[in-house]
C-alpha cells in the first residue's frame, strides 16, 4: 500500500512549460503538467503525483476568473498539497488573488521558472521540487510563492528582475521561509482575511504619477466605465497639485485608492501637508493602500466592489491592516 502523501499539480503554462516552436522564433508554452513531472523524477520519491494541464499560456493572458476556477479545483481535489505552475510575469498578482479566495485545507503553492527548460541553468525543475516540499510541509501557509528555494507571502512578493533566477523578492519583510537540503523552514505569518468568490470582478484602473505629467488620462476615468481607481503616487503617496484636484473630482463618484510607485514602504497618512501630499489626498476622499502595491490594491478593490459589499472602505482597510 502506498503511504506517500498525494500532491496535485495544475499547469497553466509560462516559462517553466516553454519549448522551441516550429513556427517563428523563440519559445512558447507547450509542455503539459505531465511533461513537467516526467522531467522531475525525484518528485515521485516524496509523493504520489497527479498532474492536470488547465492552460498553456503566457501569464499575461490569465484572467481573474481563471484563478477563481483554479481555487475551486484546488479546494475539491482532496490532495495533501497543491502546486500551480505558471508564468512569472503575473505570479505576484495571481497568488495574491488566490490568497484572498482560497478556502482549501491543502497548501496552495505557486511556482514557475525564470529560464525555459532549453536554457543553460534552467530553474524549473528545482523550483518544482522546492514547491512540492513546501506544499507537503505541515507548517505551510494557505497560499505562498516558491522560487529559488525561497518561500514568499503573496501580500509582499514581487518580481524584481526580468531574467535573474533570484527575481522574486519580498522587499517589505523578506521571505517567510527557505528550502535547503530537502528541508522546509518557515517564519510565522498571520492568517489572511478570506472573501467569497465573486460572480464578477469590478473594472478598476491603475495609473501612476509621473514627473511633469498633465494628468489628461485621469480625465478619462469617469467616462470609461471604471468602478474604481488606484493611483500610484510618488514617494510615500504624493501627486502634483493639478492631479490632486482631478483625483478629488473622481473620488466623489468612485473609490480611489492611494498607493506608492516605490517598491517598499508604507503610504503615509499624517506627515506631509502640502497640496497633493497624503494629508491633502486623504482629505479629498482617497483611501491609503498601506504597504500593499498598486497592482495588488487594484485586485483587492476589484474583488470587493465585484462582491457588492456594503462598506467597501471597511473591507479594504481590514485587509490592509494585515499587511
Amino acid at each position: 500500500m502506498n503511504d506517500k502523501p498525494e500532491l496535485q499539480i495544475f499547469g497553466l503554462g509560462g516559462t517553466i512549460a516553454m519549448a522551441p516552436h516550429q513556427e517563428g522564433a523563440g519559445v512558447r508554452p507547450s509542455l503539459t503538467a505531465d511533461d513537467l513531472i516526467k522531467a522531475a523524477p525525484e518528485l515521485s520519491d516524496i509523493a504520489q503525483i497527479r498532474a492536470e494541464t488547465l492552460s498553456l499560456k503566457g501569464s499575461a493572458n490569465l484572467s481573474f476568473q481563471e484563478i477563481v476556477s483554479l481555487c475551486e479545483r484546488a479546494e475539491n481535489c482532496r490532495s495533501d498539497g497543491v502546486i500551480v505552475t505558471q508564468g512569472t510575469d503575473t505570479m505576484e498578482e495571481t497568488a495574491f488573488l488566490a490568497n484572498l479566495l482560497y478556502e482549501g485545507s491543502a497548501p496552495l503553492v505557486f511556482t514557475g521558472a525564470m529560464r525555459s527548460p532549453t536554457q543553460p541553468g534552467a530553474d524549473g525543475r528545482a523550483n518544482l521540487l522546492a514547491a512540492a516540499l513546501t506544499a507537503l510541509s505541515p507548517d505551510a501557509p494557505s497560499v505562498c510563492v516558491v522560487m529559488n528555494d525561497e518561500i514568499h507571502h503573496p501580500y509582499y512578493v514581487t518580481k524584481a528582475h526580468t531574467s535573474n533566477v533570484a527575481a522574486f523578492q519580498s522587499p517589505i519583510r523578506g521571505p517567510i521561509g527557505q528550502v535547503a537540503e530537502n528541508t522546509v523552514n518557515f517564519h510565522p505569518v498571520r492568517p489572511a482575511p478570506l472573501f467569497q468568490k465573486p460572480r464578477k470582478f469590478a473594472p478598476v484602473a491603475l495609473l501612476s504619477a509621473l514627473l511633469d505629467d498633465d494628468g489628461n488620462l485621469f480625465d478619462t476615468i469617469l467616462g470609461a466605465g471604471y468602478a474604481g481607481l488606484v493611483v500610484e503616487g510618488f514617494g510615500a503617496g504624493h501627486v502634483s497639485e493639478a492631479i490632486a484636484e482631478k483625483l478629488a473630482v473622481i473620488a466623489k463618484d468612485i473609490p480611489v485608492i492611494l498607493s506608492s510607485r516605490v517598491r517598499a514602504g508604507s503610504v503615509f497618512e499624517r506627515t506631509y501637508g502640502y497640496r497633493g501630499a497624503e494629508i491633502d489626498l486623504l482629505n479629498k476622499g482617497l483611501v491609503p493602500a498601506g504597504r500593499l502595491s498598486g497592482r495588488k490594491a487594484r485586485i483587492l478593490l476589484s474583488l470587493i466592489l465585484g462582491l457588492g459589499l456594503e462598506d467597501w472602505r471597511a473591507e479594504f482597510v481590514q485587509v490592509i491592516k494585515q499587511v
